[in-house]
């Protein structure tokens, strides 16, 4: 078999078992997990929004590209379209999972709630992804083409540009909008996502870049790289912002709820809090590094690829564990304490009202959660297949 359908057949494999996992669990249920009725959101959610953000450095690779006429970026533009359909598509599979039976989505669609941000979640996600699959076809169609192709993308460009900001913004209200957890209710949530789908997104790209890119063709196109790595490392630099102010306003409050919720991120969760600040820090140090080689951009963006994970997943870990319904107890240390909630569980040896929950995906759920990741790696080989041998097209060699 020719090393470059090794990538596709990666990616068959791990939808294959994902699929597989995910029957598994149409037929047993979401009580394969590890998630209940106090942490009812995990794994399969923070894959969500973590490719949610991915999604956005294609799209916005593509616009940048074409609609500001940026020729460094033009010879990856073709893949960042087929890299922003697979993950949104990726994005759209996780979500799936998470509702247990997936037709259940249906009746969001015949009954919708609009005054719910779920709603708007999936008309946004919904458009996005049919942007997506129009840069796709018109690569398909017309990337042999580059004139032709340079006027088509352009056009759809202008509407692409803005939609990468507004799909982060809108996709993160979900959260920001529920005032019971001081985790997610901010301000700071929607725009911070802004940042992390630009420097996560970016960052991918470049991963994805110097795993499919041949030697001679980065040497002709570094610039290409450079700016990339230049814009995700500005792109962290304001994240790191956002997250110092986030963290600097819940010191400042002072009351019990913050310091419960402090305690989780930094003692709870300390390990998982220094690599996600970690990585992507010492990523950006390299990111702003010049002249350097296709393996180092690389290395480089995983290590923001796997801090943005972790991001994504402290995103939920603390919001779950800090329950903001408490009751005054004078005297007591602390003198907040937080009622209980009924864990789902009624089984011998399984406690029936729960305060902590320390969720852990169960093996299961890491074999569902290969799917999107599988699809992922199937859309990006195939681009590969497509346009080996295509000029303009380096990228995808």
């Amino acid at each position: 078999m020719k090393r470059r359908y090794l990538g596709l057949l990666i990616g068959l494999v791990l939808c294959g078992a994902g699929l597989a996992g995910w029957i598994y669990q149409i037929i047993n249920g979401l009580a394969i997990t590890d998630m209940n009725n106090l942490f009812s959101w995990g794994l399969y959610m923070g894959t969500f929004e973590f490719f949610i953000g991915v999604s956005s450095g294609g799209m916005l690779l593509f616009s940048l590209a074409y609609l500001f006429r940026v020729d460094s970026l033009k010879p990856y533009a073709k893949l960042g379209a087929f890299t922003a359909f697979g993950s949104v598509v990726a994005a759209g599979v996780a979500i799936m999972t998470d509702l247990g039976q997936p037709f259940r989505v249906m009746q969001m669609l015949i009954t919708p709630n609009v005054a719910s941000p779920l709603f708007w979640d999936v008309i946004v996600l919904g458009v996005y992804a049919i942007i997506c699959l129009v840069a796709v076809i018109l690569v398909i169609k017309d990337g042999k083409n580059e004139q032709a192709f340079a006027a088509k993308a352009r056009k759809l460009s202008w509407v692409a540009f803005p939609f990468v900001f507004i799909m982060n913004a809108v996709t993160t209200l979900m959260f920001a909008v529920q005032n019971s957890r001081e985790w997610w209710h901010s301000a700071i949530l929607p725009a911070d996502s802004m940042t992390v789908g630009v420097n996560l997104g970016l960052s991918f790209m470049l991963l994805v870049c110097a795993i499919t890119v041949p030697a001679n063709s980065f040497e002709r196109d570094r610039a290409g790289f450079q700016l990339m790595a230049r814009i995700a490392a500005g792109a962290l630099l304001v994240h790191f912002a956002f997250t110092a102010l986030e963290l600097s306003t819940l010191a400042w409050n002072g009351s019990e709820e913050s310091k419960h919720l402090l305690d989780l991120v930094f003692g709870t969760y300390g390990t998982l809090s220094l690599f996600e600040m970690l990585l992507p820090f010492l990523a950006m140090l390299a990111l702003m590094a010049k002249g350097r080689g296709k393996t180092w951009y690389g290395v480089s963006g995983l290590l923001v690829v796997v801090g943005m994970f972790i991001h994504r997943m402290m995103l939920l870990l603390p919001a779950f564990n800090s329950i903001g319904l408490t009751i005054p107890v004078p005297g007591a240390e602390p003198e907040l304490w937080s009622f209980p909630i009924s864990s789902g569980f009624f089984e011998e040896g399984q406690d029936v009202f729960i305060r902590f929950w320390d969720y852990a995906p169960t093996p299961l759920e890491l074999c569902v959660n290969l799917l999107p990741f599988g699809v992922v790696i199937a859309v990006v080989a195939l681009s590969k297949i497509l346009f080996t041998g295509n000029k303009g097209s380096q990228a995808a060699k």
